[in-house]
């Protein structure tokens, strides 16, 4: 083979790789008009060092036919552009602290919908509502989560079980201010407002505990007399809350007269205290 043959050769190799990766197609976009061009430049050349003037026409179509099939087209590299690019759709987009899988995407090891490494309640059992960091609402703050309450709406600050029910022994509510019609057993309006609040504290729990309903007195007028008038305004008080939807059957009134007060009965205001509604969960 002599040298104008090698030579020939390689400038059309050389003349193909600038048609196919030359700056001139990434100059102007345009990957397959750059590669015919790089192509026909160069057969031109070659055509017309083996056979002259003549001989460039035919080298340079040969050329741009050859960049054709061997350079890929514009669509070819947009594919492959495309697909080095196309993005993994996550179920649960990254945020700052989530643990990632191998695909980048944050993970939900217990489908609560928080992303593990934010969620401070792992393994939450499925179908439960959950606050901000995965963990199981609380609604009465009692400890208990409400999936697993079976005394919802316990007052704040009673000691329940692990069902979170109140001990029995607990106070569930002391209510002053619960007033009578002088010498009667029968409620004023504003002790009825004051008694919707045992409403809302014992109409989900009626169901579980037995509850004692307390009154009691001040010590004003005999003891004996104090007794009998607290056993009526604590059925009283029972019948209230049975008119506003609580279960009776575990409602008991008890009579505490003046035998347990917890303030002063010389001051107004201490026999005002003492005159009250206790709500104690019973000993069954």
């Amino acid at each position: 083979m002599n040298i104008s043959v090698k030579l020939t050769a390689a400038l059309l190799t050389i003349g193909l790789l600038a048609g196919c990766a030359g700056p001139n197609q990434r100059a102007y976009d345009n990957y397959t008009l750059c590669s015919a061009l790089g192509g026909a430049v160069t057969g031109a050349a070659v055509g017309a060092v083996s056979s002259g003037g003549s001989g460039a026409v035919g080298g340079a179509a040969v050329g741009a036919a050859l960049a054709l099939l061997l350079c890929p087209s514009d669509e070819a590299k947009a594919e492959t552009v495309a697909a080095a690019k196309e993005k993994v759709i996550c179920e649960h987009e990254p945020v700052p602290g989530a643990l990632l899988d191998a695909q980048g995407c944050a993970m939900d090891s217990d489908g609560d919908g928080v992303v593990d490494g934010i969620d401070m309640c792992a393994n939450t059992p499925a179908g439960v509502t959950v606050d901000e960091v995965g963990c199981p609402l609380d609604s009465d703050k009692d400890g208990v989560p409400d999936y697993r309450d079976l005394c919802p709406n316990t007052p704040q600050g009673v000691i329940v079980d692990e069902d979170g029910c109140p001990i029995a022994g607990q106070t569930i509510l002391s209510l002053t201010g619960v007033n009578f019609e002088f010498d009667k057993a029968s409620l004023t309006s504003e002790a009825r407002n004051i008694l919707d609040d045992a409403v809302s504290a014992l109409l989900n729990t009626d169901e579980v505990v037995e509850v004692r309903v307390e009154g009691h007195t001040d010590s004003i007028g005999t003891e004996e007399y104090n007794q009998n008038l607290s056993q009526r305004r604590a059925e009283s008080v029972v019948e209230y809350l049975v008119s506003k939807g609580v279960n009776g059957n575990n409602l008991i009134p008890v009579g505490m007269g003046e035998t347990s007060p917890i303030a002063n009965n010389d001051t107004d205001a201490g026999r005002a205290l003492n005159r009250r509604v206790d709500f104690i969960v019973n000993t069954k």
